[in-house]
């Protein structure tokens, strides 16, 4: 009867060879998600806080407590993410909320 040790039995590459590289890094790029983007609300002086609610339901589609918690956060610390997601869904959302203009009945700056 004869002991092995175990690195004996392994059969994968040698981990400082340029096949085991290859190897981790395709399995890396298969399983790597894709890199995600914030949407992030910072509090202003100008907006008035209806104005901001009803942009965050029109745009992200959410419930007035969502939108109210979100602004709420931005208010309270002086930015809350919005939503977070693929780049360009982001400059997307981004370009929609900037469409909306400033407040018609907010101050002036």
């Amino acid at each position: 009867m004869t002991a092995t040790l175990p690195f004996e039995q392994d059969e994968s590459p040698d981990p400082v060879t340029k096949q085991y590289i290859d190897i981790k890094l395709k399995e890396l790029a298969e399983t790597a998600h894709p890199r995600r983007f914030a949407v992030v609300l910072h509090n202003d002086p100008v907006n008035n806080v209806d104005f901001v609610v009803r942009v965050i339901k029109k745009v992200f589609g959410y419930g007035t407590a969502k939108a109210i918690r979100l602004m709420l956060a931005a208010h309270f610390s002086g930015k809350s993410i919005l939503w977070t997601g693929p780049q360009q869904e982001a400059i997307a959302k981004q370009q929609q909320i900037i469409a909306f203009g400033p407040d018609p009945n907010g101050k002036k700056r």
